[in-house]
């Protein structure tokens, strides 16, 4: 295992949530496939090597390179549905081993958890308390509606009144990169959640295998 070491002096920690903190990916193909199935997309199911090259920001965009149309099934209906089923399979997914000790061990450095997500806020702060993690993190930052949104805007708020020097983004998707220069911050991309490592390596080249790599 390969570290990447930050020195000087850091503050803030900005973690995306799925597929950086919470490994969801197989309930995230599950739920589509049901939502295929439901919607009677002429498609094959999707496999989890077809899902880590399609998916992308915006989702919406995602779905029709998934082959949904828009003026057959609305996008909310179908979006709908699909977290219904996320829902259904919840305890299938799990947190990322070594997930709580690096929290508490940021915490033990006088660290910040800020977990900063294109969720529901409501839906986030419920999967927290789930998970039984919503006391490792200072701060929770979400969006108001369940069709992941791109979280910039809420990220430019909360950088607001930060020194970008101070913090340092860890997500495992282009977005979160995307994020992180919005805020001007530095970025770790991880390469185990809903974007694989040569999508990645297409635009990043600070890439890790497992969260744990990741020590300030």
């Amino acid at each position: 295992m390969s570290l990447f070491l930050y020195n000087g002096y850091m503050k803030y920690l900005v973690y995306d949530f799925n597929g950086t903190i919470l490994d969801d990916v197989d309930v995230c193909v599950k739920a589509e496939n049901k939502t295929i199935e439901h919607f009677h997309l002429d498609r094959p199911p999707l496999n989890r090597e077809e899902y880590l090259k399609l998916f992308t920001f915006p989702v919406k965009r995602y779905y029709e390179l998934v082959g949904f149309d828009w003026n057959v099934n609305p996008y909310e209906e179908v979006g709908q549905y699909w977290f219904s089923w996320y829902r259904e399979l919840r305890n299938e997914y799990r947190v990322f081993d070594g997930v709580k000790e690096i929290l508490e061990e940021n915490h033990r450095k006088g660290l910040k958890n800020i977990l900063l997500s294109a969720s529901s806020l409501v839906e986030l702060k419920k999967q927290l308390d789930e998970l039984g993690i919503a006391q490792y993190f200072d701060e929770v930052l979400g969006i108001d509606n369940i069709y992941a949104g791109s979280k910039v805007d809420i990220a430019l708020k909360w950088i607001a009144d930060k020194d970008p020097k101070e913090c340092l983004m860890i997500g495992d998707t282009l977005h979160d990169l995307e994020t992180a220069r919005a805020m001007g911050i530095d970025c770790v991309l991880v390469a185990n959640g809903h974007q694989d490592r040569e999508t990645l390596e297409e635009h990043y080249d600070r890439i890790v295998d497992d969260i744990r790599e990741v020590r300030v």
